[in-house]
Formats: structure tokens, C-alpha cells, sequence
């Protein structure tokens, strides 16, 4: 059974009186986990080859936050106030990465407020794929059929996944090199949530006020890595084409009469 308090998000293993993150009791609730999924039962089997390309290779984000050093195959956590700017350093850096891409909508969906997300981030991609209310075997059959190479999970907690099932994608996609999972925050700035995130992530960065800096990292030295969310560009957000991200049947309007 896992645990969440209801007024600040954290989760815990067990029913605990009082939350130790906002200090409020009585606010401790049972939430689910999340389904069981076909690809749980699938091992993640490597060689001694592929591990040793997480060791050299790096992943390319040309023009976006060229400061920040990502391995091949990591996971990466970025975190933040609701509103600071997390989803959306997200989206900037996912657009950024050359080949198919996928953002998990697990917490806003398909509405008009990620739509105006990434009007102001300039994304207009045809392979950038958004996909809401998926399973996790939704998610990896899309990643597998599109050979998607990173994916973002916003948030980690809407959607349920543990840091073991951020890692357990990155075994079982072979074209995938990169796992971003947006991490909501307590008023405190605590995480909402067990710490096995942030343990488990290779790279953590933080945003606040829409900058970001880089909290973790196994690939480089976090001092001086950091900058503003948004590219220093000027987005005409009316010159942004309307794209519809799926297909509808197109309506016959009759003349009065017929």
C-alpha cells in the first residue's frame, strides 16, 4: 500500500499521523499504485558493449542549454515550484534532441494549457508525439513502434512511476537514450515524494522562477551550469501555426433545405 498526503503531495511506504513534509495531520491518505503492465515481466538484458557506450557517449541537444553534459541512456530528473518553469525546460530540452520524441501528458492531457506550453516554446515538430492517460504498455508499444530516442514523464507522480520503472524504459526501448521525469515540489521545496528519485537519477536539475541550475550530475561539475528556461529569442506566438495533433473527420455543413 502507498501513502500520499493530500495537502502537500509527499508520498510514504507506510500510514504515517503526521506528514513530515508540511507538518500537517491527519492529511495522510491511501493512493494506488500504478497497473501492473506487460513489459514488468520483460528483463532488461544488455552486453558489456552497450553499457560501455553510456560511459562515453553523449547526447546531443544543439542550441539549448549547451552547458548541460547527458550520457547516453540517463535518467534525468528536473524538479520545481508549480509554475516555475520545470515542464517547460523539459519540452525545450526534449525539442532540442535530433530524432523521434515523446512527452507522457500524464498530469495536464490534451488541452489548451500544453498547447499554449509549446506555443511559447516554439514546438511544432510533426515527430514530436505528446500522448495522455497511457499506460506504461501504451507508452514503450509507442516508443518501440516510432523508435522514439527520449521521452519525458510529466509529472512522475500523476503518472505513478518509480525510479525503477524510469530505468526499467530505458532497458527495454533499444533506440532510447534519454528518460526525463518532472518532479513536483512541497511549499517547502521538499520533493513530493520518496527519495529514490532523486538517488537514482544520473542527472537532477532544479528551476525556480524560470531559471534553472544543475543540482546533480554524474557526467560534470555543477558549478556555473544554469541560465534562463526560455531561449533568448522572441517568440510572435500569433505567427505559430495551429497544429491539431490528431486527425478529425471533416464536417459537411448542409445548406438550408437539404
Amino acid at each position: 500500500m502507498l501513502w500520499r498526503c493530500v495537502a502537500c503531495g509527499a508520498f510514504y511506504e507506510k500510514h504515517l499521523l503526521v506528514c513530515t513534509f508540511c507538518w500537517r495531520d491527519g492529511q495522510i491518505a491511501p493512493c494506488s499504485r500504478r497497473q501492473g503492465a506487460n513489459i514488468d515481466l520483460v528483463p532488461a538484458i544488455s552486453n558489456a558493449r552497450s553499457l560501455a557506450r553510456m560511459g562515453w557517449n553523449r547526447l546531443k541537444h544543439p542550441g539549448v542549454y549547451e552547458g548541460l553534459v547527458i550520457g547516453a541512456g540517463a535518467l534525468l530528473l528536473v524538479s520545481g515550484f508549480p509554475g516555475a518553469g520545470k515542464s517547460s525546460w523539459a519540452c525545450i530540452l526534449l525539442d532540442a534532441i535530433i530524432g523521434a520524441v515523446l512527452l507522457v501528458a500524464a498530469e495536464e492531457g490534451l488541452g489548451p494549457s500544453l498547447a499554449a506550453r509549446l506555443a511559447r516554446c516554439g514546438i511544432k515538430r510533426p515527430d514530436f508525439g505528446i500522448i495522455a492517460r497511457a499506460s506504461v504498455d501504451a507508452v514503450v508499444e509507442y516508443a518501440l513502434a516510432n523508435k522514439v530516442v527520449a521521452i519525458v514523464i510529466d509529472s512522475v507522480q500523476e503518472a505513478s512511476w518509480s525510479a525503477q520503472d524510469l530505468r526499467h524504459l530505458l532497458a527495454v526501448v533499444p533506440t532510447l537514450d534519454l528518460v526525463i521525469g518532472v518532479q513536483q515540489v512541497t511549499k517547502e521545496g521538499a520533493p513530493a515524494g520518496l527519495m529514490a528519485l532523486q538517488h537514482e537519477a544520473d542527472v537532477q536539475v532544479t528551476v525556480e522562477d524560470m531559471r534553472w541550475s544543475l543540482k546533480k550530475s554524474r557526467y560534470q561539475d555543477l558549478a556555473d551550469v544554469g541560465g534562463e528556461v526560455l531561449p533568448a529569442r522572441d517568440l510572435d506566438l500569433s505567427a505559430v501555426e495551429r497544429e491539431v495533433p490528431h486527425v478529425l473527420a471533416p464536417v459537411r455543413v448542409l445548406p438550408d433545405g437539404e
